[in-house]
Formats: C-alpha cells, structure tokens, sequence
C-alpha cells in the first residue's frame, strides 16, 4: 500500500487520522481550521460552494498509512540552459518561497529573478510542494523574469 501525506490547505500543516475533518464539498482540513474560515466566510476556501458548521464530519480512516514529515524528496530543477539541479531533503509542506531561497543557494538565482512552472502552471510562491501535488522526482522548470522598463 501506498502511503500518502495529508495536508491542510489552509495552515499547510499535515493533517492526522484523529483530525481530518470535511465539509459537504468533500474538502478536507484541520477542524480548527474549519470552524475558523467558515465561521467567517461561509464557504469553502478551495471551492468557494457554501458551507456552514453543520457541514463539518470528522474523517474516520482505518489502515490507512500516512507518511510522516521524515518522508522527504528530491527535485529537480531544469534551468533555461537545460542543466538540471537536485533540490534534496523536500518536505510536502515547504512552501515554493523556501524552494526559491533552495534555487538560489544552489544556482545563485535570486527569488524576485525567476519562477517556478510545474505542469504549465506558475508556482505560487505561498502555496506549498502537497497542494501541487508535486512527487519525489518531479522536475520543476526555472524560467527567468523578464526585466521591466
């Protein structure tokens, strides 16, 4: 069986097995983290359908295996040139600022220089490696800013 890593889209935090909970769209988050955004905006933060707090269900998963943060992965990074550099030691829920920061320590390419594109889609910076679904061995292609007037 495979394992997976959960995570909670709003703190970016990994979800437990005693603290998955989901609301009717069948989203998934910490129950704090829930109770908190719907509370305020009544709707789901993924989706945006309505939700309210009678919505909320706790998760119940039975010999399920989920994979701990000491499950980290490798990158790589295919430069304009075509060079490819390995980007260790990943964890699901570092964001793609501190895997800019990692490209420039490794490259010497500072964050406001370049992006990040995975899959055709620009990388935003506050999201994080687990909302994009990004695998041990992706490549993540490094393209240079264009320098403005």
């Amino acid at each position: 069986m495979s394992s997976t890593t959960f995570i909670c889209i709003i703190c970016s935090e990994p979800l437990t097995p005693n603290n998955m909970f989901s609301i009717s769209c069948g989203h998934v988050f910490h129950e704090d983290c829930m109770t908190q955004i719907i509370s305020q905006k009544k709707y789901c933060p993924k989706c945006r359908k309505v939700a309210t707090l009678r919505d909320v269900r706790q998760i119940h998963l039975d010999n399920v295996q989920i994979k701990s943060e000491s499950n980290k992965i490798k990158l790589n990074v295919r430069e304009p040139s075509g060079n490819i550099t390995v980007l260790e030691k990943i964890k699901s829920s570092d964001t793609i600022e501190l895997i800019k920061c990692m490209v420039e320590m490794k490259i010497g390419i500072p964050p406001d220089q370049h992006r990040l594109i995975y899959m055709g889609k620009q990388l935003e910076d506050d999201r994080t490696i687990a909302y994009y679904d990004i695998e041990d061995g992706a490549t993540i292609h490094l393209i240079m800013r264009l320098k403005g007037c």
